[in-house]
């Protein structure tokens, strides 16, 4: 019941229909999910851990908030991992893989916002997973996450297309493809900056 419960609180967080910042309770979670309160409050001690729920003993609960601070740490992060190890790997990269990415992109009009994400930190994650480092992979792993969260937080605060990330996503495939070192370090410069700076935007408005 534990991992049903943690499963149900996540998508829920991820998907941001529990908005960064908002009150929880306990019982009106016991309430909604039918889950007992040993799995619950496991749940979200395993959600706290991941970064995605804040307790405070005897105070209540949230959904971790998002801030200025935290948004540009995580793209520091993303920033010093991803153009290094997209260009030290470049020849390492599966062309085929490459190329399905690539169509997945361009059909990617027909997904859900959700979906969209996902495709996009799957797509990012096999970026970093090509080292075989378990410590940098579960790292992009946790980053991904909040990513994910981030994105759909961001289209909750703006009307915004995401046509700018199709392009900058064949911008990344096509560098790797051709296996040109500074073409990649830039492609991937350019989306990760776009992408944080709409990031920025949505927490500022609210």
């Amino acid at each position: 019941m534990v991992a049903e419960a943690h499963r149900y609180l996540y998508e829920k967080i991820v998907s941001c229909q529990y908005l960064p910042g908002q009150a929880i309770n306990e019982k009106e979670l016991l309430d909604e999910t039918g889950f007992g309160r040993t799995p619950l409050r496991e749940a979200l001690l395993a959600l706290q851990k991941e970064g995605l729920v804040e307790i405070f003993p005897r105070k209540g609960m949230r959904i971790a908030p998002y801030t200025e601070k935290s948004v540009v740490e995580l793209y520091q992060a993303r920033k010093l991992m991803e153009p290094n190890i997209t260009t030290e790997y470049k020849t390492l990269y599966s062309k085929d893989k490459l190329l399905d990415f690539q169509t997945q992109f361009q059909h990617s009009d027909t997904l859900t916002d959700l979906a969209r994400f996902n495709l996009d930190a799957d797509f990012h994650s096999y970026l970093i997973a090509i080292t075989g480092n378990s410590i940098l992979i579960n790292m992009y792993q946790s980053l991904m996450v909040q990513q994910v969260r981030l994105g759909m937080y961001a289209v909750t605060r703006s009307s915004a297309t995401r046509s700018d990330d199709l392009k900058q996503h064949v911008a990344i495939i096509d560098a790797l493809l051709r296996e040109n070192e500074e073409d990649v370090r830039d492609a991937i410069i350019v989306h990760i900056n776009h992408s944080m700076i709409r990031s920025l935007n949505a927490i500022r408005d609210t």
